[in-house]
């Protein structure tokens, strides 16, 4: 393995590149050696091919072998060879970590019924992934954060005394006091790993201790599990953790510092916090039969799998009036249809495909009765009034199908205000990495604004790939990219016509800044 591939697989990869495009002038030992030396301090994930000293890179810690078929529902997941591990949760699914699942389809199998991964015992299933969902929210917004994935195999594996799905979790489940952890990762840090699946018991850590001991790293959807000398380890990762008799499945291997050492417990996904998204992920859901919201503002945010916006219905609607509503639906299938409208012909409502903090594609609704059904959890819903006032109308929507995959918003406003400010981060202080934010400009009297940045301390690069704001002005009855920046050269003030405007905050996984503050009058 070269220095460059073990900064990456650190979360350093743009300086790893930095270094690469400059290796024939800088090859100091000293310099690679500091830069190693810094990436092996970060915990990383226990993934089979990355072996460093000092990290959760071993087998299952502290164990004994597992009976042969006692764990049914666990997976060898191979690249080649042993990579990950998974559990089944129906014929055509098993579940993993996200960190587990980041290349295409056809590079994994997944293998069911094994206990000695490198022997043919005649109970084995092999089946070839055909595709892979990670979580939306993945590493965000903290490194790790909700690792989980789910891989669909082809053909479906065939339940028998051998192979049996797992048990999910409710919502409301509670950790255990002790747990099993089961696998074919490493026997001891850095040490070689078995070819028969070991187990081992391991105690529960309160999420306060935990949290306390890995600095702030532990989100409320992860659990802890593990003491000196008990641990998951490398090529364990996606692996199960069960609870109880009947192995409900409590978490998924994640991460960790070290492999079962002092203070330092396994991290594991909490699969009791996902249940829903599992079960929407792999089983489709039927429309509501009525809207389950109703909203009469002139815009905000409306997260639900269905509901009316009824605005001004009956009544008149000033002239130039803009709103602007953003639909975040659990499903990936959002139909709607304008079911009352008074609308005139220099009116309209547009659906906007909102996707990665860009807009897309589009569709005006004019018509009562008409249906329109976008394959994406998130739009957003423009009224545009004319020059001329007008009447009001109701839209409404039905989200259905699986859980949609677009990442949600990791800071969101609505500002309604005819003047104002607004400073992000929130309370100052550094913006995370990942970001994926969106702050809706959309005063509620009608009037041409402009809007001004007045601090920007965002990561620089001269193409603004890495971390970005994004202004989109509404305009011409669609959202338009007016300027990109980074850095901390002030953006040009940019003139909404309509009053209606975008900004989008994007990040990548690497290096922060204290953000930026804009104003519009």
């Amino acid at each position: 393995m070269s220095s460059c591939e073990y900064i990456k697989l650190s979360g350093m990869t743009k300086l790893c590149t930095f270094l690469s495009q400059n290796l024939i002038i800088m090859r100091t030992a000293l310099l690679l050696s500091l830069v190693c030396a810094l990436a092996a301090a970060a915990p990383r994930p226990k993934t089979t091919p990355y072996v460093f000293p000092g990290l959760n890179t071993g087998k299952i810690v502290g164990g004994i072998e597992a009976g042969r078929h006692e764990f049914k529902f666990l997976v060898d997941m191979r690249r080649g060879s042993h990579y990950c591990a998974g559990s089944i949760i129906s014929p055509d699914w098993v579940v993993t970590a996200a960190h587990c699942s980041q290349s295409a389809p056809s590079g994994y199998t997944l293998t069911a019924g094994d206990h000695n991964i490198n022997v043919v015992e005649g109970t084995e299933q092999t089946r070839q992934v055909v595709q892979i969902i990670n979580h939306p929210n993945y590493g965000s917004p903290r490194q790790y954060e909700n690792d989980i994935a789910l891989m669909k195999v082809s053909p479906p594996f065939e339940f028998n005394e051998y192979v049996q799905a797992v048990v999910i979790p409710d919502v409301n489940f509670a950790p255990t006091a002790v747990a099993t952890v089961t696998g074919w990762g490493a026997l001891t840090e850095g040490g070689s790993s078995p070819s028969n699946l070991m187990k081992v018991d391991v105690p529960h850590v309160d999420d306060e201790t935990c949290d306390r001991n890995y600095n702030g790293g532990i989100a409320p959807s992860m659990v802890c599990y593990g003491e000196g000398g008990k641990d998951s380890c490398q090529g364990d990762s996606g692996g199960p953790i069960v609870c109880g008799a009947d192995q409900t499945l409590c978490g998924i291997v994640s991460w960790g510092q070290g492999c079962a050492r002092p203070n330092y417990p396994g991290v594991y996904t909490e699969t009791s916090y996902f249940a829903e998204w599992i079960r929407g992920s792999t089983i489709p859901t039927d429309e509501d039969p009525t809207p389950v919201e109703s909203i009469t503002s002139c815009g905000g945010r409306i997260d639900a799998s269905s509901a009316e916006i009824t605005y001004q219905l009956g009544s008149s609607i000033r002239a130039d009036q803009k709103c602007v509503w953003i639909v975040k639906a659990p499903y990936d299938s959002l139909r709607f249809r304008l079911s009352s409208s008074g609308l005139g012909e220099g009116d309209g409502i547009y659906l906007t495909n909102f996707a990665n903090s860009q807009p897309g594609t589009q569709q005006r609704m004019t018509t009562v009765g008409q249906n329109y059904t976008v394959t994406s959890g998130f739009v957003l819903v423009t009224l545009n009034v004319g020059n001329a006032p007008t009447r009001g109308f109701r839209l409404e929507f039905f989200s259905s199908g699986f859980a949609d995959a677009t990442r949600d918003f990791t800071g969101f406003a609505s500002l309604n205000t005819n003047s104002g400010n607004f400073s992000y981060p929130i309370g100052g202080g550094s913006y995370l990495n990942n970001e994926n934010a969106l702050f809706v400009i959309n005063p509620i009297v009608p009037a041409m604004r402009t809007l001004m940045f007045t601090r920007m301390n965002v990561e620089n690069d001269s193409t603004c790939s890495y971390d970005a704001v994004t202004i989109y002005n509404w305009f011409g009855n669609q959202y338009i990219q007016v300027a990109k920046r980074c850095g901390t050269t002030l953006p040009p003030s940019t003139t909404f016509e309509s009053g209606v405007g975008l900004v989008t905050f994007t990040t990548d996984s690497s290096v922060v800044g204290t953000g930026f503050d804009f104003e519009w009058v």
